[in-house]
């Protein structure tokens, strides 16, 4: 604590006396779930059951750190993806890239969003392994809970769950009729529409529809060209279809599909980063030609921007209890992933660099679970297999201009190719009971994984640009394996009535991976040593929830992103140390006010990291990398996308009324200083900032639900993420920020 900002240590401790006063993160569950408690009509507060084990049991009792947020908390706010419900996770941070989701536990996730990278955080719906984080942005309607697990999940995950795992589970069908719909007016012609249907069609066969369509005006403007940008059009439909043919049998087979078409995803102008080898700040080129900065919302481009997505997929699900205390699963899924985003690395006025994104994946997975459930035994035991080929592309003209010639473009900057990845993994973790109160945790998971590419990598100065001309360059083939067991050691105790204490150690291992496009060797596996500590407890006959965790990483060979070139690329960090405290407390003093306060304290720094900038050649001064070039000694900085103190902080209140009930909620979030990349450079972050969200619901015991809204209460304009691009173009800061304020009426109906 000794390292701790003032401000930090004095929010953190504020966040702990609450334990004895007040405070927070209201995990609320889904009235329709069997296990929720009716906390309206018992005055307490609500449990919610959770299956972060790969087990049903209640998130109090599962002895690691997990939040759940089930689907009225999720209606409540309105929230149609994961960007809806960062603040309500310690250590989660949620932003949007070029179409790609950039989710971070704990200071780890993604760092890199060019084709063909991978979280470190997994994320999982229904149980289905999402290998691209663009389809991560895809999954919100009809769900039932969100369950996130905070820190290494290397036992029964696996596979890229280096920082933790974020699970979206939706909604079963049901043998009785179910049925509702949605519709939301806002601001910005905000038009979204959600409905679902579900019923028996016989004694053993149910069925559920699902759909969501989403519309907004755009949140800027092309300034050259008068268009709304940053707007969203997207339709979304989900089937399912289950059959329980006799007691011990389910079979659930399920599809979906995604579409978006629209101008989101462009870069935005942020400012200057470059200076040169001797120390003088450079301008940007755009700006030297005469170009303008539009604002922090609007782009400057002569050509709009353009983005479109498709991802859909199918699952069959099969489970069989072969006796009342064995069960056998198999999960099959299929997924595919399209998008294409067309930007400017130049958007301040002068056609300089458009550029175009775009991947292709196709990805089929299977699980195979064998579940053991007595009173002393919590036995899983597992196999699992992905392959995954990825065809991804960055490519974009460049104008001569920009070096002083001609305003004329040639072929420019191609980076693109083909990756091939085989993964498989046989896994086993039991929780012991050792006696009624002590349980002992044993796992472990041998994960083997295969990478190969097929890349090419040209910047062509000496050929005219033609669209859609063939690249001729030749292709760099590369192949590798990886391997790593990850194990797991673990101890709860109940300290008294719903009071548990645990503690463990787990390894997590995120398999090394090519940057494609780059032609250059693969990278190093992502390996993490893990500790952790942390109180569940219940108190205050049910009307006080107080859940603590700390925790301890030694990460090596950290996986950090960076531009080279026009190239975002990962390499290998030497080392990183991650340790913090999270705090989430939920209050219900009486039976109609909850109070919610969820804290985190981060130290995430790198312990040995030494890499080039090349918006800054001369380096500082003293440092030289493995190849002898001036560098930067990064040792000390702190982790991308990793405040040092988050809080959010929630009250909702609710009154009777003779057809039903009024609940007025207020949410304030603040967040230290967010820096973008490892060189922590003030121009790329987002300084510390706070945020408020209001809610008033009416709801009528018919089944109406009427809900007003107004978030980001003060329209400040927050950055999301941002990255310095190429030094062709004076290194000017581009990136992406989060929606102004936005209100609306909701208008639900459900029977």
């Amino acid at each position: 604590m000794a390292h701790l900002p003032l401000r930090a240590a004095v929010l953190c401790g504020a966040a702990f006396i609450a334990l004895g006063s007040s405070p927070v993160l209201a995990q609320d569950s889904h009235p329709k779930s069997p296990a929720a408690a009716d906390p309206q009509s018992s005055g307490t507060i609500a449990d919610i059951v959770v299956t972060a084990q790969k087990r049903a049991e209640s998130v109090q009792n599962t002895p690691l750190a997990v939040s759940a947020i089930g689907g009225a908390a999720l209606a409540q706010r309105g929230a149609t993806d994961l960007t809806s419900i960062a603040s309500a996770v310690p250590g989660l941070n949620v932003s949007e890239q070029v179409g790609q989701a950039r989710l971070t536990l704990r200071g780890i996730g993604v760092d890199n969003i060019s084709t063909g990278a991978e979280s470190s955080v997994a994320f999982n719906q229904d149980g289905v392994f999402f290998s691209r984080s663009a389809a991560a942005l895809a999954s919100f309607y009809d769900v039932e809970r969100v369950e996130v697990l905070r820190g290494p999940q290397g036992t029964l995950y696996g596979r890229n769950a280096t920082g933790g795992s974020v699970n979206i589970i939706t909604n079963r069908p049901t043998f009785s009729t179910k049925a509702g719909t949605s519709l939301t007016y806002g601001n910005y012609d905000t038009i979204n529409t959600e409905a679902y249907y579900s019923t028996g069609l016989t004694d053993t066969v149910a069925v559920r529809f699902a759909g969501q369509i989403q519309n907004h005006a755009g949140y800027g403007k092309n300034v050259l060209t008068d268009t709304d940008i940053d707007d969203k059009h997207s339709q979304a439909v989900r089937g399912q279809l289950l059959f329980e043919p006799n007691t011990r049998l389910t079979i659930l087979l399920g599809a979906d599909y995604y579409h978006q078409n629209d101008r989101s995803n462009t870069y935005h102008y942020f400012g200057a980063a470059g200076f040169t080898a001797t120390g003088t700040p450079i301008t940007p080129t755009g700006l030297l030609l005469g170009g303008v900065d539009p604002g922090p919302r609007n782009v400057a481009s002569v050509r709009d921007p353009a983005n479109n997505a498709q991802f859909w997929g199918a699952r069959a699900v099969i489970s069989f209890k072969l006796t009342d205390h064995l069960s056998l699963r198999s999960l099959s899924a299929y997924r595919s992933s399209h998008y294409l985003v067309n930007s400017d690395l130049n958007p301040i006025g002068v056609n300089l660099f458009p550029i175009d994104f775009g991947e292709t994946s196709n990805e089929y997975s299977q699980e195979f679970q064998l579940n053991l459930d007595t009173s002393r035994n919590k036995l899983v035991v597992g196999a699992f297999y992905m392959h995954e080929d990825i065809d991804g592309f960055i490519q974009g003209p460049f104008n001569l201009r920009t070096l002083g010639g001609p305003s004329s473009f040639v072929q420019g900057f191609y980076s693109g190719g083909h990756l091939k990845t085989d993964a498989a993994a046989i896994f086993a973790q039991d929780s012991f009971s050792i006696t009624h109160k002590l349980r002992l945790t044993l796992g472990g998971r041998y994960s083997w994984e295969r990478k190969g590419v097929a890349d090419q990598s040209d910047f062509d100065f000496a050929d005219a640009y033609v669209p859609g001309a063939p690249v001729t360059v030749p292709v760099h083939v590369a192949s590798k394996t990886f391997g790593s067991f990850t194990p797991k050691i673990g101890l709860d105790y109940n300290i008294a009535e719903k009071v548990m204490a645990y503690a463990s150690y787990s390894k997590g291992f995120k398999a090394g991976t090519f940057n494609l496009g780059s032609a250059s060797p693969a990278l190093n596996p992502e390996k993490v040593n893990a500790y952790e500590l942390g109180l569940k407890s219940t108190l205050l006959d049910g009307h006080l929830r107080a859940n603590l965790s700390g925790f301890y990483y030694d990460y090596s060979d950290l996986q950090v992103g960076k531009v080279q070139g026009q190239l975002l690329v990962l390499e290998n960090a030497a080392a990183a140390q991650i340790y913090g405290l999270e705090s989430e407390f939920t209050l219900k003093p009486v039976r109609d006010l909850t109070i919610g306060l969820n804290a985190s304290w981060l130290h995430g720094r790198f312990k040995r990291y030494v890499t080039a900038d090349q918006a800054r050649p001369g380096g500082d001064g003293h440092t030289l990398d493995e190849n002898g070039v001036p560098a930067f000694n990064l040792a000390g900085n702190t982790l991308p996308q990793s405040p040092n103190y988050t809080i959010d902080l929630s009250a909702e209140y609710s009154v009777h009324l003779p057809n039903g009930s009024l609940t007025l909620r207020g949410e304030s979030y603040w967040s230290d200083q967010v820096y973008f990349s490892a060189f922590n450079l003030q121009p790329m972050s987002q300084p510390a900032y706070n945020q408020q969200n209001a809610y008033l619901t009416y709801r009528l015991k018919s089944g109406l639900r009427l809900t007003g809204f107004v978030r980001n209460i003060g329209n400040k304009t927050i950055r999301a993420s941002g990255q310095v691009a190429s030094a062709l173009l004076g290194s000017p800061i581009l990136g992406f920020v989060k929606p102004p304020r936005t209100y609306g009426l909701t208008v639900a109906f459900d029977y």
